[in-house]
């Protein structure tokens, strides 16, 4: 992770808009940088941890579930990742698994250990929105939102 990025081109683009927007959450704004890559641009507070925790996820994690993490900045303000097309369909990750329902996605071998060993809310993964496709097959894009996310910056007591 963090090699050969040119940070400060990638902000001039940015900030001259040479880059479309692919979507923007509570938290983060993302952009197809164009080059089979995607950067998340943190707007406040949550998009900050969220970057954070997508960094350290991908680090840890040695399977092909997730969109890799090949950059953050240090202040944890920009990521850059693997840029996947997009999923608007749940039943697209359920039938490339072979599963028919979210709760038997979640106990096959490669995906039971995910909630657990990186807090992660199943609700949240079950999302078309959380995942795309990338070398032909489904991955988690959208990682960031932890239990410890949820409750630090999304709890309202």
């Amino acid at each position: 992770m963090n090699s050969t990025i040119d940070l400060s081109n990638i902000l001039n683009n940015l900030y001259n808009g040479t880059y479309p927007t692919l979507g923007s959450g509570s938290g983060r704004r993302v952009y197809d940088l164009g080059d089979g890559t995607a950067l998340k641009a943190a707007k406040n507070k949550k998009g900050y941890a969220q970057n954070q925790v997508e960094a350290i996820i991908s680090e840890m994690d040695d399977s092909d579930l997730f969109a890799k993490t090949l950059f953050i900045s240090p202040d944890n303000h920009f990521l850059i990742m693997e840029k996947a097309g997009p999923i608007t369909d749940f039943s697209y990750v359920r039938d490339y698994f072979h599963v028919k329902n979210n709760r038997e996605l979640f106990q096959l071998s490669n995906f039971s250990y995910i909630p657990r060993k990186y807090n992660l809310l199943v609700t949240d993964l079950c999302r078309p929105a959380n995942w795309g496709i990338l070398r032909n097959r489904p991955v988690i894009i959208d990682y960031g939102f932890t239990g410890r996310i949820r409750r630090k910056y999304y709890s309202i007591f």
